[in-house]
């Protein structure tokens, strides 16, 4: 109980850094790789992908939580650089996130998933991720 009043009390702070530091990361990625990405769309030389959904959020704090763990997700998978120079988009809604788009095997996409699962506050991951 007291982690649930701790992570409220540090949502919004956290969530305008995280922003922060994801634009910065974003700005960085386009630059440096021949992919750009952003949480609704990646594209590579002949790979696309593109993800809509409708999410029914109760208050703002919830569609912030999603925002946190989208770059949280975001933040890991560079680190790690499993989808460098691959078009992978990432999603969230109420604590669920759905990865799709491109990587280069069968192994990346599941270590992928195992990343995005590992990140505080997933409470599951719908991993739709395909590879060449």
């Amino acid at each position: 109980m007291r982690k649930q009043a701790n992570r409220k009390r540090t949502a919004a702070p956290a969530l305008a850094l995280a922003l922060l530091v994801g634009g910065g990361l974003y700005a960085a990625n386009v630059c440096a790789q021949p992919a750009t990405t952003d949480s609704n769309s990646a594209f590579r030389r002949n790979d696309a992908v593109s993800v809509t959904a409708d999410h029914h959020y109760n208050s703002p704090a919830e569609r912030a939580n999603d925002a946190l763990l989208i770059t949280e997700v975001k933040n890991a998978l560079a680190h790690d650089g499993v989808a460098d120079g691959y078009p992978v988009a990432v999603d969230c809604d109420h604590g669920k996130i759905r990865l799709s788009g491109v990587v280069k095997s069968a192994q990346d996409a599941k270590h992928a998933g195992d990343i995005a699962a590992a990140a505080e506050g997933v409470t599951g991951v719908n991993d739709q991720l395909t590879w060449h």
